[in-house]
């Protein structure tokens, strides 16, 4: 398995955004797969990455800086870690976060933050993420990185 920056080669970003819309974004009437390219595209605040095996595209994640007043002083996060069903269970998702760590250390970054479901604390837990808060039925986690 290989994971590397999507900012060299954009081939994959459709491929990517569609799994988005699909699994998150076609939840808002207002997102459309395009809007999504877009987003994903913009490298101003966000590092994408994917995952390969066999040079198929097995996996995606990035890290973005957000700035959002319900989390103020959480600023960089890992977002969009996706695996699509058929590829689950081999060791991907791991992958994918293992790279954003040392992305983010590579990039001197302080902590990085993530929002996810109950049943995904156990994963992040296990790469060093620890539950600093709540947001309804998802938990923040934060890696303290330096």
């Amino acid at each position: 398995m290989k994971v590397s920056d999507l900012s060299s080669d954009h081939s994959d970003i459709e491929l990517i955004a569609n799994w988005y819309y699909q699994h998150w974004d076609s939840k808002d009437p207002h997102a459309t797969v395009q809007g999504v390219i877009d987003k994903i595209s913009s490298s101003d605040s966000r590092t994408g990455f994917a995952a390969y095996i066999d040079n198929e595209l097995v996996g995606a994640g990035e890290i973005k800086q957000q700035i959002d007043s319900n989390y103020s002083g959480y600023r960089h996060w890992l977002d969009g870690v996706y695996v699509p069903t058929e590829h689950r269970g081999k060791g991907i998702s791991t992958a994918l976060v293992e790279f954003a760590i040392a992305k983010a250390i590579k990039l001197k970054l302080p902590a990085l933050y993530l929002r996810c479901e109950a049943h995904l604390v156990k994963l992040y837990e296990s790469h060093g993420f620890s539950v600093v808060d709540t947001d309804g039925q998802k938990f923040i986690m934060a890696h303290t990185l330096t």
